[in-house]
């Protein structure tokens, strides 16, 4: 298995560009070949995104900057009634869990809640600086369901193409950044 795992490897590897023997894929083969089955399925389990953020250490060249924007949007799912504002107190509900959204862990959001993390822009009165505009709700959907169509390699992670919600419960979560009763943009 484990010799197979690294054939496995190796192909994708090729089929990625990395066909160029290089620092990066010496490490990455040895480590391969001594990191274990843990290793091989984490390394293994990496789609083409995740790899090139990896092989560029998330700074992707310019050149390949275009394709990885557009990959990225390709995996944006919608919600099937079209709707990508849903209901804000479903969205709060995920936005404040830390086993699903966990979006406290970087963001600030309600006034009244303490956010634990900065790494991310502070989001109070998010819709009630920029409006309910469908452009709005489009940008801001699509980030939250796939963050690195815009923010290519970014620490936050593609809640969406991840599994970690559906794209209802992503509307859900534009809702409670964007609605006005939303306590993320009360006075």
């Amino acid at each position: 298995m484990k010799r197979t795992g690294v054939l496995l490897i190796g192909v994708l590897l090729l089929g990625l560009g990395f066909s160029q023997v290089g620092p990066f894929r010496a490490r990455l083969e040895a480590a391969l070949q001594t990191g274990g089955e843990a290793f091989l399925k984490v390394m293994g389990s990496q789609d083409r995104g995740q790899a090139l953020c990896s092989q560029y250490r998330d700074r992707l060249p310019p050149d390949l900057l275009p394709l990885f924007l557009a990959e990225q949007r390709a995996l944006i799912r919608y919600p099937e009634d079209g709707r990508l504002m849903g209901d804000w107190r479903k969205g709060e509900e995920i936005f404040t869990d830390p086993r699903r959204g966990n979006c406290y862990a970087c963001h600030s959001g309600d006034p009244a809640e303490v956010a634990y993390g900065t790494v991310g822009p502070d989001l109070r009165g998010y819709g009630a600086l920029r409006g309910q505009s469908e452009a709005l709700q489009r940008y801001v959907y699509e980030v939250v369901y796939n963050a690195w169509a815009y923010f290519p390699c970014s620490l936050m992670y593609r809640g969406g193409v991840q599994g970690h919600f559906t794209p209802e419960e992503a509307a859900h979560i534009v809702a409670f950044l964007l609605d006005p009763e939303s306590p993320v943009n009360r006075r």
